[in-house]
């Protein structure tokens, strides 16, 4: 007994120590084990609460107001009001307001099943935005490269009933590639289905909707008609589609059109072309050459750009017309901003301080003359400094060209073979901080193999001396106005005078095919040989040309500085004459006022100093109220040519809704020749729609009457 008594104090406390410790050790293995097999998936769980089930494994992280159930893996985020995870599976599960962001892809759910071992995801309910595209569905699986939608529902802009939706039995987002492939997809309008898709893999990193317009109206000259344009993707970089359009008193319009873009490591690429043919069985007229129309009529438009690498860029077009109305009569907005069609393809190849280029220019149509190049090659050297402060510019080409008489074809083709060089040196000189001047010397030289007047071959040499000369002064005032949002003033002033002298520059003139001579422009010409590019018909040149700029500037918290406003003079005096020249040019004075953003007010005047009589004055006053209205007031005189008024103004009545009105009036006729009234509206952030009834005074090509009806879906 006494043993027992006495042995018991001693005995137990061992035993209880030895089971204390083999349970700690199981403890400290277990979560040993278990920080082990987190640290190794590389999985981070977290919650404002957190509790263990010992039977199942699995820890229960729970969230609340401040903080939500979030684990990690990577480059993967879960968060959910409750995420149950087993370490020892490596199976994570998250309800309640689930959310899983990873890459480009952020999704939201009822329920995620993530497995950590094999990094997949299992997905009841999932809704995600994928570039411009609304996805919904019933369940989906997902990797880090891809996620497979099941029951989806694509929209392809904002929700709503209008916008562009797809349905498919399965959508696979490849979001490695960019790629999107389904199984039985339909494409509709909201909940209205429309059409199977006849192709299963589509592009999402470009914009997945098509190119859509749609016109429909009324025009005297063309009768009720209806245009639609589709050009949809059919694969990534490939869009397909065409143009289809009836005139009830034309005929039927079509034609294939593409667009193709390319935009990766090295390669930047944009190709468009859009066409249409009709037989015209309407009242045709006659084209330019007031010859009659043909009842074929075509056209073919093709742009191309493309950058290769840092160095090299290749840009062309192509515009075929079959006569010089078919633009006019059937696209009318394309028309008026470029009348005469131009097709040319320029590569251009950059290095260091020079640009090498080849450039051809062709013309298939043959109702437009122009001076053709077929081709030329030029490489031109920047200014580049050879020491003792001299700077060096120099250009050389080879060009075969061509002009002829109208009809394209019909009478004499002048062609000229021809080699050019440049040379220009310079020599800055700046010897105070208001004052510089550039001395300038150069010369030309140029070979004809195609000779006229009796010779086979020309050589012609040229040369130039010149200056070009600043000064410069400013002056700072302490003017503040809150309301126009000026915060002090500086207004600078630089006199400037440049002198150039080419004499002889018309020697030679009767043995070189004048193809690249002076175009028409009432503008003064550019000084200097390297500026010029009447390289076949130059003008002898002893001009000394005056200018004076003055810019009024205040400070800007965005921009440093604004302009509030310019005046700028210039005038030749021309030391020796051609012909009926006069000792002055015209004095050419450019003025612009922008006193607040809502104003500006800007004016372009010629006027002869001999007589003062104004030659030329083109205006344009501009008032805007924000974005909810605008008006612009634009005037165009050209001495016994031109006189006329321009009114442009808008309306916006809410934030899809805006009025449009333009006035033409010709003061030398005494008439409205055009009057347009439009309305623009959005629809979902998608559909521009513009409503136009246009009216006409005059004869024209263009009926009296036209109503139109655009509907352009936006590209996203």
């Amino acid at each position: 007994m006494s043993l027992l008594a006495g042995g018991a104090p001693t005995l137990l406390p061992g035993i209880v120590r030895r089971l204390l410790l083999l349970f700690l050790f199981a403890l400290l293995s277990v979560a040993a084990l278990r920080a082990a097999t987190v640290a190794s998936a590389g999985v981070k769980v977290t919650g404002a609460r957190s509790s263990s089930n010992l039977s199942t494994g699995e820890t229960v992280y729970s969230g609340d107001a401040t903080q939500r159930a979030r684990l990690e893996d990577s480059d993967l985020l879960l968060l959910a009001d409750e995420i149950r995870y087993a370490p020892s599976s490596g199976v994570a599960i998250a309800i309640g307001n689930v959310g899983l962001a990873r890459g480009p892809l952020h999704l939201l759910a009822d329920k995620i099943t993530y497995f950590a071992t094999t990094r997949v995801y299992s997905v009841i309910g999932p809704r995600f935005t994928l570039r411009s595209l609304n996805v919904t569905g019933t369940t989906s699986e997902g990797t880090a490269e891809a996620i497979t939608v099941r029951d989806a529902q694509i929209v392809l802009t904002e929700p709503g009933p209008w916008a562009p939706a797809l349905r498919a039995s399965t959508a696979t987002f490849d979001l490695t590639s960019r790629t999107l492939h389904t199984t039985g997809a339909r494409l509709g309008l909201g909940r209205l289905e429309l059409f199977s898709l006849p192709v299963s893999n589509l592009p999402f990193g470009d914009p997945l909707l098509p190119d859509l317009s749609l016109r429909a109206g009324f025009r005297s000259n063309l009768g009720a008609y209806l245009d639609i344009g589709l050009v949809a993707p059919v694969r990534p970089s490939v869009s397909l589609g065409g143009d289809l359009g009836f005139y009830s008193q034309r005929g039927l319009l079509f034609g294939p059109a593409f667009e193709i873009k390319v935009d990766r490591p090295g390669l930047v690429m944009t190709d468009t072309l859009r066409s249409g043919y009709i037989n015209d069985y309407g009242n045709r007229k006659t084209d330019v050459l007031a010859r009659p129309i043909s009842s074929d009529r075509g056209f073919v438009e093709w742009r191309h750009y493309e950058e290769i690498g840092d160095s090299l860029s290749v840009f062309g077009q192509l515009s075929y017309w079959t006569d010089s109305e078919v633009i006019r009569d059937f696209r009318p907005e394309k028309f008026y901003p470029v009348q005469v069609p131009d097709t040319f393809l320029e590569a251009d190849y950059a290095n260091n301080n020079s640009i090498t280029s080849l450039f051809l220019r062709a013309q298939p149509n043959k109702f437009f003359e122009m001076q053709r190049r077929l081709p030329e090659l030029r490489y031109d050297q920047l200014p580049t400094a050879i020491g003792f402060g001299l700077y060096e510019s120099f250009a050389a080409s080879a060009a075969v060209l061509q002009e002829g008489t109208l009809p394209a074809g019909s009478g004499s083709t002048v062609t000229s073979k021809r080699l050019d060089t440049v040379l220009e040196l310079t020599r800055p000189y700046a010897p105070r901080e208001w004052f510089s001047i550039r001395p300038v010397v150069g010369a030309r030289f140029t070979y004809y193999a195609d000779a006229t007047g009796g010779r086979s071959t020309y050589t012609r040499a040229t040369g130039e001396i010149g200056a070009d000369a600043e000064l410069h002064a400013s002056a700072t005032y302490d003017y503040v106005n809150a309301v126009q949002g000026i915060n002090g003033l500086r207004h600078l002033v630089t006199p400037t005078l440049a002198y150039r002298y080419l004499p002889d520059a018309t020697h030679g003139a009767a043995f070189i095919p004048a193809i690249d001579d002076a175009a028409f422009s009432t503008y003064l010409p550019p000084l200097g040989l390297t500026a010029a590019r009447d390289t076949d018909r130059p003008t002898a040149t002893n001009v000394l040309r005056l200018g004076l700029n003055n810019t009024l500037q205040t400070r800007d918290t965005q921009y440093g500085s604004r302009d509030l406003g310019l005046l700028n003079f210039a005038i030749d005096w021309r030391l020796d004459r051609v012909g009926a020249q006069r000792p002055f040019s015209a004095v050419q004075t450019e003025f612009a006022a922008m006193p607040a953003p809502w104003l500006r007010v800007d004016t372009f005047s010629r006027v002869d100093p001999r007589t003062a009589a104004l030659r030329e004055f083109n205006t344009g006053v501009t008032i805007r109220d924000s974005d909810a209205w605008f008006a612009r007031l634009g005037s165009h005189f050209l001495q016994h040519q031109l006189q006329e008024y321009v009114l442009d103004a808008g309306w916006r009545l809410d934030e899809a809704r805006e009025l449009l009105a333009r006035f033409h009036y010709d003061a030398r006729l005494s008439r409205l020749i055009e009057q347009d009234y439009g309305l623009r509206q959005n629809f979902g952030n998608l559909w521009l729609v513009r409503y136009l009834i246009v009216l006409y005074q005059g004869p024209r090509r263009e009926s009296s009457f036209g109503f139109n009806l655009e509907i352009q879906m936006r590209r996203w």
